[in-house]
């Protein structure tokens, strides 16, 4: 059965932080959070960003969640000046991993915030290479490196910043 991305519901909430973040948070290098988190703590994150509408899709393969991607303001509301910046967030479980699934969630979140922010930022970790190539292969552009910023383990990377500006990149 084809992978569905689809607009993630109050419903796929609990699924989503059991089956997906966790998981991949435990895996501790592709993500900031390197520990699962409490579900109760995750479903407010995820249920206020559900419920204000902002872009949240997710990747089911048959009846398991596999994956999936966010966007949101960068700053709260009384932070005037940045009300025009979005952070994406994305993620995908190990067995969905190279298959387009991540470029799928990410064009259809991006597609789903029309004109509502002038920038779609992310970081990326030097060392997770796959995810950098696909950013810029949907119209992500690098716009600073923060040398050895990513320290865990006895390893450093570096933190890619990344930017999409909706309706100067083509690649959507």
């Amino acid at each position: 059965m084809p992978v569905t991305v689809r607009a993630t519901t109050l419903h796929d909430l609990p699924s989503l932080i059991v089956d997906c973040l966790n998981p991949v948070f435990s895996e501790r290098i592709y993500l900031s959070i390197t520990e699962p988190i409490p579900v109760g703590e995750a479903l407010g994150y995820h249920a206020a960003h559900v419920s204000a509408g902002f872009p949240h899709f997710v990747a089911v393969d048959g009846d398991q969640l596999v994956g999936m991607c966010d966007i949101s303001p960068s700053a709260p509301p009384r932070i005037g000046a940045q009300q025009h910046n979005a952070t994406l967030g994305m993620l995908l479980v190990p067995s969905a991993r190279g298959q387009g699934i991540g470029e799928r969630l990410i064009r259809a979140a991006i597609a789903a915030c029309g004109s509502r922010w002038e920038r779609i930022e992310l970081s990326v970790y030097g060392h997770n290479e796959r995810a950098h190539r696909l950013y810029k292969r949907v119209g992500f552009i690098e716009e600073g490196r923060r040398l050895g910023a990513w320290k865990l383990d006895g390893n450093r990377s570096d933190i890619i910043d990344m930017v999409y500006r909706p309706g100067q990149s083509s690649s959507i």
